[in-house]
């Protein structure tokens, strides 16, 4: 009976390390974003080339502002960019910018509140055209 309680203790306390672990860790794939690094990254259905970069020195806790430029990959059409939304799956954690204002081909996204340390999905709703489009990168979130 005792063995029986200790091997559910020590599985109890792994499986709380790997979640926590996947919420904190930082996996190979997170961009990384801050004074004089973006990212450059192309939607889904390859239809927009994305440019991200941060305003402000590096990413927080908390409201973040972004800077993002998009380009058609085809043809002279702008793209617009509709959304700015941040998931947190493991927690079902969600955030959107408060605001997305453009100035012709470059866009800020405001005050998009990355409330907890972790690995956080950002997901850019972009149209061109007819189409709708998804850019997607990871933040990783000291």
């Amino acid at each position: 009976m005792r063995m029986r309680s200790r091997v559910k203790s020590v599985t109890t306390l792994l499986t709380s390390a790997l979640l926590l672990a996947a919420c904190v860790g930082k996996p190979d794939d997170a961009a990384q974003l801050g004074a004089g690094q973006s990212l450059s990254q192309r939607s889904e259905h390859g239809l927009v080339d994305a440019t991200v970069s941060l305003i402000g020195s590096e990413i927080a806790r908390g409201p973040n502002d972004f800077s993002i430029t998009l380009h058609a990959t085809h043809g002279a059409s702008l793209p617009v960019l509709t959304s700015v939304q941040a998931a947190m799956a493991s927690h079902g954690h969600q955030a959107s910018a408060a605001s997305i204002v453009s100035d012709g081909q470059a866009w800020k996204a405001v005050d998009l509140d990355l409330f907890m340390s972790g690995v956080w999905q950002i997901a850019l709703g972009v149209e061109l055209d007819d189409s709708s489009d998804l850019v997607e990168f990871a933040l990783d979130v000291p």
